[in-house]
This record gives structure tokens, C-alpha cells and sequence, in this order.
């Protein structure tokens, strides 16, 4: 990964907030006013792209759209979100890691060591694989969006030593999101992962409840997780993402025409924040080495090793059509 020279935390996020639209003064009150929750951060590429495709779908409709976007869990937990979306009292929902209860295959792209790429995960998002997540959420009342947001390959960070091999991921204690096939994945490694929301994370690694965590490059950035942790391990284990989401009864309740407006500019967010997240990347290592992280290159051949009874498991669970989509894509797991 190439270093940028003099690239600060405050460099990444400043050109972010300029990106946002000001408010554009509607022609008249507007028809349908709806609200979209999520939980990452107010300078977080995700909320600043909302925030720009809501102001862009106002412009559009003359003021008859109006979305409110309201960030940092404040409308509840993710979960509290998503059980607001399904019973239509949250019109459209920011989703990371939460919807596999519901729709197991949602959890699928995912999946430790498959992917390698961003490329690669979203060629099958935006294609076949993705088809078939959004065919299933729709059975349960939530229309996707088809252009997904990239949250970025996780890396572990620890507070009391490096990971440089499997053996150092003994017992020790790792934040997890409230997902079993991530818990099911560090217990097979011999962790103890512990579930915690994105909102409680900071706070449960300073106060030292667990010891390491696994997040994606731009969350260590953004939450300031340097802070609060040492070590730096390059694993990429597993990718992650995030997708906006609708209840499908309001959704349904807007005019084709406005769904038009809002599609057009839900793609073109999810476009952009999927750069602005390279664009993240491509700084963070330099940025956290000079906020004091020590980082090592992890060795990951022994992690692969000791998933097979893994997989077989999710295989069964995710059902054998995804599984075949899966593996057109990445090659035979099992």
C-alpha cells in the first residue's frame, strides 16, 4: 500500500464535510417526509453521502421529498433501527452486520477468506449473489437498495499483543458484532468474542472489558480506536459493507416518479462513499503508525486451516443455491 505524505485523520474527514449540500429552500411543503437512521459517525462517509443524496433528492422533487438523516444511533441501536424498519415505524435504515437473523445469506459476502478484493465482492453484490439477498429481504417486507456501501476488509487491533499467527488468538478476548457467524468464527479460532454495537465499541475497549477488536480500516480512523489500542494486525479477514435499506410498504407508498429521483441518487451515494472509503484506506496505515500504532503483517495460512467444520456449517445454513453463487465466485470452500 502506497504512503501519502503529511495525511492526518483530519484530512480525510474535512474534504467529506465540505461535500455536503446546503439545504435547498423547498418550492413547497413537502408530500412525504421520511426519516433514515444509521449509526456511524456524523463525519463517517456514510452520513455525509446521506445527508448529500437527501439534500439532492429535495432539489429534485421540489421540495415534495423531504428525508431526514440522523446519524450516530441517534434513533436507537442497530438493532432497535432495524426492528423500527420492519414494523414501518423507520422509513429507510443505514444496515451493517445485523440483518442475518432475518436473512442469513446477507451475512454471506462476508464469509472469512473468500473474497480478496473489493472488486470481487461488489462484482457479486451489484450482480446474481446480490439478486438473490435482495429477493429474500423483500419476502420480509425490506427493499434494498441495489448499490451497496463499502465499509472495507477488517484488520484486527489489540491492546495486549500483536497477532501474528492463529496461536496468538488464544482466549483472547475480541469485540465482535451481534452476529453469530462472526462469533462462530473466532470461537473456532480458539477467541472469545464478545458482542457489543458499534456505539458501545470505544467504550468497551477502554474500559478494557475485551482486549482486541475487528473493524475495517476507516472505523479504527474514525472512532479514534488508536486510543484505546496497540496493535495493529493486517489480516483482512473477512470484507464487510453497509446497504440502505427501505420498509417495503412505504416504499411502495411513494410515486414511481419519486422512487425514480431516489434510487438515482442512492446509487450515486453508494458510488461515491465506496471511493471515499479507498480514499481512507489508502492513508489509514500511515495515519495510525503515527498516532503511535505498532502494526505486523499477520501470518493467516493457519486460519484457514482450521475452518472446515466452519464452513460446512454456514453451507447448511445459507442453503445450497447461495452456497453454488458463492463459490462461482471464490472457488470450493468445502
Amino acid at each position: 500500500m502506497a504512503k501519502g505524505k503529511g495525511v492526518s485523520r483530519r484530512t480525510f474527514i474535512s474534504g467529506l464535510g465540505a461535500l455536503a449540500l446546503s439545504p435547498v429552500r423547498p418550492a413547497h411543503a413537502a408530500e412525504f417526509r421520511y426519516r433514515l437512521g444509521l449509526s456511524q459517525p456524523l463525519d463517517s462517509p456514510n452520513y455525509v453521502r446521506l445527508r448529500e443524496m437527501a439534500d439532492r433528492v429535495r432539489a429534485d422533487t421540489g421540495g415534495a421529498m423531504q428525508i431526514d438523516v440522523h446519524g450516530a444511533s441517534a434513533l436507537g441501536s442497530d438493532n432497535a433501527m432495524l426492528g423500527m424498519l420492519q414494523k414501518g415505524e423507520l422509513e429507510l435504515y443505514m444496515a451493517g452486520n445485523v440483518l442475518g437473523p432475518l436473512v442469513p445469506v446477507t451475512e454471506m459476502p462476508g464469509l472469512p477468506f473468500t473474497f480478496k478484493t473489493t472488486q470481487e465482492v461488489f462484482a457479486a453484490l451489484d450482480g446474481d449473489m446480490g439478486d438473490l439477498i435482495r429477493e429474500e429481504l423483500a419476502a420480509k417486507g425490506i427493499h434494498q437498495f441495489r448499490l451497496g456501501f463499502d465499509n472495507g476488509f477488517h484488520q484486527l487491533t489489540t491492546r495486549t499483543h500483536p497477532v501474528r499467527t492463529v496461536e496468538d488468538l488464544k482466549d483472547l478476548t475480541i469485540r465482535t458484532p451481534f452476529q453469530k457467524m462472526t462469533v462462530d468464527f473466532f470461537e473456532s479460532l480458539g477467541a472469545k468474542p464478545r458482542a457489543f454495537t458499534l456505539n458501545q465499541l470505544y467504550q468497551v475497549l477502554k474500559d478494557r472489558v475485551v482486549d482486541g477488536q475487528t473493524d475495517p480500516y476507516q472505523i479504527i480512523v474514525l472512532l479514534k480506536l488508536y486510543e484505546v489500542q496497540t496493535y495493529l494486525s493486517i489480516t483482512n479477514h473477512w470484507w464487510s459493507g453497509f446497504t440502505l435499506n427501505a420498509n417495503l410498504e412505504k416504499w411502495n407508498a411513494l410515486p414511481a416518479e419519486i422512487r425514480a429521483v431516489v434510487a438515482r441518487h442512492a446509487d450515486a451515494a453508494a458510488l461515491a462513499q465506496r471511493q471515499d472509503v479507498a480514499t481512507i484506506d489508502a492513508g489509514a496505515l500511515e495515519v495510525l503508525r503515527m498516532k503511535g500504532m505498532q502494526v505486523t503483517e499477520t501470518d493467516t495460512s493457519g486460519f484457514r486451516r482450521q475452518l472446515g467444520a466452519f464452513y460446512a456449517r454456514w453451507k447448511k445454513i445459507y442453503g445450497e443455491r447461495a452456497w453454488a453463487l458463492l463459490e462461482a465466485r471464490v472457488g470450493r470452500l468445502v
